[in-house]
């Protein structure tokens, strides 16, 4: 009898594990004017998130990441998406650092498939190009009262509000 429930406890916890681990998704990285938008037609068609002020001339890029289930945070796709357009841009030759230019979210509830989502067009630019890339007074106010309405609206959770505040004050 021991096997027997050892046994249904194992397939119990492989089947958990291939239900909340096997649907994620990653795209690969592309040029925007080579691909569309992965929010395009989707039910859930989520929302602007952040738009750059700062011009951009050059080729731009999408990268889109997907959760596997409504339990994970955006701000842990938003953080691998980033990491994966950072790497991206350096193995670009020279001195090139990832200059996100938008992104878009999926917006809760995160149910019926409406999984945590994430698209973020960017571009490389040289170093040099981007003088210390601190964030104008008027930009950075901009994007706090973005974060705390997105908070206020229910779409970012207490603890992603607070890591995105983090962010944008650079503490």
């Amino acid at each position: 009898m021991n096997k027997v429930s050892n046994s249904i406890g194992s397939g119990i916890l492989i089947t958990t594990l291939v239900l909340f681990g096997g649907c994620a998704s990653k795209s690969k990285i592309e040029k925007v004017s080579e691909s569309s938008s992965h929010f395009d037609g989707a039910v859930y068609e989520g929302q602007n998130f952040y738009e750059a002020d700062e011009p951009y001339k050059g080729i731009q890029y999408r990268i889109f990441h997907q959760a596997s289930t409504g339990f994970t945070g955006t701000s842990g796709i938003r953080r691998n998406a980033e990491n994966r357009a950072k790497s991206f841009c350096k193995k670009q030759g020279g001195n090139k650092i990832m200059f996100k230019l938008s992104e878009h979210t999926a917006k809760p509830p995160y149910i019926l498939g409406n999984f945590p989502r994430i698209e973020i067009i960017f571009g490389c630019k040289d170093k040099s190009n981007n003088t210390n890339q601190l964030i104008s007074q008027d930009n950075k106010y901009n994007n706090l009262s973005k974060i705390k309405k997105l908070y206020d609206d229910k779409v970012l959770t207490k603890e992603e509000y607070l890591i995105e505040k983090k962010k944008i004050l650079g503490n």
